[in-house]
């Protein structure tokens, strides 16, 4: 072999040994260590996070079930607070019915299911006390 050849192969294997030596510094790096480190913390809060807005969208799902369920009891109530001053109540008393509650569920619609009680047998209602249930003002600003 010549001096040229092995200046050539001695080039060729330092330029090998310096890249080989940059790749294995790379990726044994304390700055590498550490960058895999953050990466994995950010994941596992990425996860925390999506987790913690899952609980918080399932607790707002679940209130506003609880909610809808509450107005509409509420709104069963009033109808029979209504339907039963109608019947067993003087008018004095009915206006105060209609002023302290009635206005409350001025917006909100007649209890399903009326029709269904009457073609039960239960004694229709005129048509004056639905007219009133539905008709009723909004409350006044005091």
């Amino acid at each position: 072999m010549t001096m040229g050849l092995w200046l050539l192969m001695i080039l060729l294997a330092v330029v090998l040994a310096g890249l080989l030596g940059f790749w294995i510094g790379r990726t044994t790096s304390h700055e590498r260590r550490l960058i895999r480190e953050l990466e994995t913390e950010l994941d596992n809060r990425m996860q925390e996070l999506n987790r913690y807005r899952s609980a918080v969208n399932q607790h707002f799902d679940r209130t506003a079930t609880l909610f809808a369920g509450m107005a509409g009891a509420y709104r069963d109530l009033y109808h029979h607070l209504a339907e039963s001053c109608e019947e067993l109540a003087d008018r004095p008393t009915r206006e105060r019915l209609e002023d302290r509650a009635g206005r409350l569920l001025a917006n909100v619609p007649v209890r399903e299911g009326r029709e269904d009680q009457q073609d039960a047998g239960q004694q229709p209602r005129s048509p004056d006390t639905r007219e009133r249930e539905m008709d009723l003002k909004p409350p006044r600003p005091d």
